[in-house]
């Protein structure tokens, strides 16, 4: 609660200066939500070890956003005020297993409090534009991280394209039994474009769809556990369709891609420019090879791929 009000749990301020709590941005949520056959495979099929397979996924994300993205002002002796990395945040992650329609949905909301301390360990209000900029990337960064570790248990993936995945073995039909979210905001969404086109109107463009997704959200509510899982495995019985046998083999070693991916994503990245930043490369490796390995040996492989920071950006040896 302190944190959340601006200060440390001793009644230290957490910003340079005093802050007005009517207009206070207390904290920001990042949430990272599993593909729903994991969902079900973690909390259906009661398989634990992929819930720890999106806790550390959801973990290595926060790594990067803290060690890349913490940031706040500072003012220059010019006058002029400028972002400096801090590589701090304080936060806190509450695991969830619903959707709002109660169907099974294994997500984390990741609350970052808005501070970060400086090395001269004073507190300010963290800047978070860079974190908003790269949400995709570190949407992906969670998404390869949980493919990679669920592969090593044993279950094989199937990319969707844009770094997402299902488990395989998991039909469509079984993931539309418990997809009562989207096919409501498709529904609503059909009905509006509906409307527009009889009206001559122009088709929907992000920002209204966001807004679909919005309208048709339920209010949140607690169900028993028992009754959920009750209430899912009867779903199941009653439309008749199987479920995968959950993997019971060993942990797997892996022959990591990192050093193809690397150089796929830095080639593409330095196609049309000699500068560029470094998160155009590392998103490309991770949509084309989503799972093939795990974000830190990416990291390494990139140097060897003849990345260079050139300042806030990279270039490659080639280009120089």
């Amino acid at each position: 609660q302190p944190l959340l009000h601006g200060h440390t749990p001793d009644g230290k301020s957490l910003h340079s200066r005093k802050i007005d709590p009517a207009k206070h941005r207390a904290a920001t949520d990042y949430t990272f939500s599993a593909p729903k056959s994991v969902s079900i495979a973690a909390l259906i099929q009661k398989d634990s070890r992929v819930i720890q397979a999106h806790d550390q996924a959801v973990t290595t994300a926060l790594e990067v956003l803290e060690s890349r993205y913490a940031q706040t002002r500072i003012r220059r002796g010019s006058g002029l005020r400028e972002r400096v990395q801090t590589g701090n945040i304080i936060a806190a992650t509450f695991r969830h297993e619903t959707s709002r329609e109660q169907d099974p949905q294994l997500h984390t909301h990741c609350v970052i409090i808005n501070a970060t301390q400086l090395e001269t360990g004073k507190w300010q209000s963290m800047a978070n534009e860079d974190v908003l900029n790269n949400q995709k990337l570190l949407g992906e960064i969670y998404q390869n991280e949980l493919a990679v570790q669920l592969r090593q248990i044993g279950y094989e993936i199937d990319p969707q394209g844009n770094g997402l995945f299902e488990c395989k073995g998991y039909d469509q039909d079984l993931l539309n039994l418990f997809s009562t979210r989207s096919q409501q905001i498709e529904k609503y969404i059909e009905r509006w474009e509906a409307a527009l086109k009889e009206q001559g109107g122009k088709p929907l463009h992000a920002s209204q769809k966001d807004q679909a997704t919005l309208a048709t959200r339920l209010r949140k509510k607690t169900v028993p556990r028992e009754v959920l899982l009750d209430g899912w495995e009867k779903s199941i019985n009653t439309s008749e369709i199987c479920l995968p046998a959950i993997p019971q083999t060993g942990p797997i070693k892996l022959q990591s891609q990192a050093t193809t991916s690397a150089t796929e994503g830095v080639s593409h990245a330095a196609e049309r420019e000699s500068v560029f930043k470094r998160e155009k490369a590392e998103r490309f490796a991770l949509e084309h090879h989503l799972g093939e390995q795990s974000f830190a040996e990416l990291q390494s492989a990139m140097s060897d791929a003849g990345l260079i920071a050139a300042k806030s950006r990279y270039t490659t040896e080639e280009a120089i």
